[in-house]
């Protein structure tokens, strides 16, 4: 499935993180790596105002494009034993990272994108972005995302299978990243058998109204809920388990309760590994229904939560669904936008 695998780098050891795991998958799938950077474009804009722009002297880019493609050749000279029998090729582009990384991925065809995002938290991360985060909504493949104070996927060992986290809403769209976390397990594992944990969060308020006094939901609509959902991951575990029989995988499956979802992912996939017990996670997959503007602003996102709060890679998957949904979205959102800050500022 993982035929042409794209890593970004900007120069830094942080963002070279991502090379061997990229590198892991390559070898086991027989595909090409490709290599982007994205240099500074030859025009600038003002970091506060859009009405000023900086002109770049030609010798200036110049040196920018020719210290980048120096970089790029540089990589496989000091990855040549975590390369040796992989095909890469380079990309270097000159714009804002996150959309021409995105835009490489849909003119070079590739199938995954592997990164290393800086787990920035704060007002830092809010105003400059996170590429990460950025793929939650614009990218067109799936993302492999590590964090840089997190843990590496662990070295192929038939002793330690990996185990992945996958959360689910009930939906068809959140079921999506099943199989290409399958096939994810298949390529960064060398044990013959790897693990799928399906996990149910049920999500349901103590009470219900803007009033503390108002009657709470009862203790049998509650009970009845989580059968439901606990009836619900039970039925696609076993599902899963015969649709993927030959990839040997080990389907499992967890209901667990409570009204903040993504803490609880984040809580779940927290726990130590513990190789004699089966216990703790190596990576969570999710897939993202990629809402975009000021929905998503003011409503939030699971995922984008979690990507923010574990140190565990995360796998982010966007259904094909969501993305037609979300390029609707963007042509309608100059049309919703008054009605939605009228609707924040009340």
């Amino acid at each position: 499935m993982f035929k042409r695998i794209l890593v970004p780098l900007d120069g830094s050891k942080r963002s070279e993180r991502a090379i061997p795991v990229a590198a892991r998958i390559a070898r086991a799938t027989g595909g090409t790596i490709v290599f982007v950077e994205v240099v500074l474009p030859p025009v600038e804009f003002g970091t506060y105002t859009g009405d000023r722009t900086v002109e770049l002297k030609p010798s200036a880019f110049a040196r920018r494009e020719e210290a980048g493609a120096g970089y790029l050749e540089s990589i496989r000279e000091t990855y040549a034993s975590e390369l040796a029998g992989i095909n890469t090729e380079l990309d270097l582009s000159a714009g804002a990272a996150a959309p021409e990384i995105y835009e490489a991925a849909r003119l070079e065809g590739v199938d995954l994108i592997v990164l290393c995002s800086r787990g920035e938290t704060g007002l830092k991360r809010w105003a400059f972005g996170s590429i990460a985060q950025e793929a939650v909504r614009h990218s067109p493949v799936p993302v492999l995302a590590l964090n840089e104070h997190g843990i590496i996927p662990p070295m192929p060992d038939v002793t330690h299978p990996l185990r992945v986290l996958v959360p689910l809403d009930g939906s068809p769209l959140a079921e999506a990243a099943i199989l290409p976390a399958a096939y994810l397990v298949t390529a960064l594992s060398a044990s013959p058998q790897g693990e799928l944990h399906l996990l149910r969060v049920v999500a349901l308020p103590s009470a219900y109204g803007a009033m503390k006094s108002q009657a709470h939901i009862s203790d049998l609509v509650h009970e009845e809920a989580k059968q439901e959902a606990e009836k619900y991951v039970t039925s696609v575990a076993e599902r899963t388990a015969k649709e993927l029989e030959a990839f040997n995988l080990q389907v499992t499956s967890s209901m667990v309760d409570s009204a903040d979802v993504a803490g609880a992912i984040v809580h779940e996939a927290a726990q130590a590994r513990d190789v004699a017990t089966s216990t703790g996670y190596d990576l969570i997959a999710m897939a993202t229904h990629g809402r975009g503007g000021l929905l998503r602003l003011v409503m939030g996102s699971v995922t984008e939560h979690v990507i923010g709060a574990t140190t565990l890679p995360v796998f982010i998957v966007r259904p094909r669904q969501a993305q037609a949904e979300t390029a609707g979205e963007e042509k309608d959102e100059t049309v919703q936008v008054e009605v939605t800050e009228v609707e924040v500022q009340s």
